[in-house]
């Protein structure tokens, strides 16, 4: 992706990050982060403890990414790697791990019934992302991913949707477009649809919230109004032209 202009959802996904470190540093390294001998090693516990927090990579918390939780650490262990995590995984989409596997940790976790302003640092934070990501086209993300992992935490997709501005924005529209194409399966709202991609089976109400606010006729207008009024050249133009025909067959 081409370097862009810093705008305020860069500004705004980086004091968001900011904020996550804020509010888990009351959870520090423990001695020892408890894990299955069976699935962890030593070699793998070391990987923690190599660097400090803000110094973690890909390559120190890949495993654990997978394993936290279910074999590897509890919640509090969480909590304190979650910053640098979702900081990595915002800066490339995740390509060193399985993103949604890590946002729904917090879901196995029960992250809903943390206290109060962990749930508000979280939800500022995917707030955060999300709107960055739709300020960017191309994306480390796309939409369909960012969303998807969004879901695998909450299944209220409702604040995360009215963000998304197809009418006023172009790169909003160009995300919209690409989701249409490349996200949605089969071709009868009647009968139902189906988002791509494994992760939407394990959470069905955010999916079909997600399906009927795609579907809705209103997006038909606002994806036209795009095409009129915001798409700068022909590939702008024959992306949401074609986006538009295919909502036709969801509508």
């Amino acid at each position: 992706m081409e370097p862009t202009a810093m705008i305020k959802s860069d500004v705004d996904l980086r004091n968001s990050i900011n904020g996550l470190y804020q509010t888990f540093s009351r959870y520090p390294l423990p001695l020892h982060v408890a894990g299955c001998p069976h699935c962890v090693s030593d070699a793998d516990h070391a990987l923690l403890y190599a660097k400090d927090l803000c110094d973690l990579g890909p390559g120190e918390l890949a495993r654990y990414t997978f394993k936290a939780l279910t074999t590897w650490g509890n919640e509090d262990d969480l909590r304190h790697f979650l910053p640098r995590i979702f900081e990595l995984i915002s800066a490339d989409g995740g390509s060193w791990t399985f993103p949604e596997t890590v946002f729904g940790k917090l879901a196995y976790g029960q992250w809903e019934t943390w206290p109060s302003d962990e749930r508000q640092a979280i939800i500022t934070f995917f707030e955060a992302l999300w709107s960055n990501v739709l300020d960017h086209f191309p994306h480390a993300f796309s939409a369909e991913d960012c969303l998807c992992c969004i879901a695998q935490a909450t299944d209220d997709m409702t604040r995360y949707l009215g963000q998304w501005h197809i009418a006023q924005s172009l790169t909003h529209a160009k995300h919209f477009a690409s989701f249409v194409e490349h996200g949605l399966l089969g071709w009868s709202h009647s009968q139902g649809e189906a988002l791509e991609g494994d992760y939407w089976g394990s959470r069905p109400a955010a999916a079909r919230l997600v399906i009927d606010w795609l579907c809705n006729p209103a997006r038909t207008t606002e994806l036209k109004h795009a095409f009129f009024h915001l798409a700068s050249d022909e590939e702008d133009a024959a992306l949401l032209s074609k986006a538009a025909d295919d909502l036709v067959h969801f509508s």
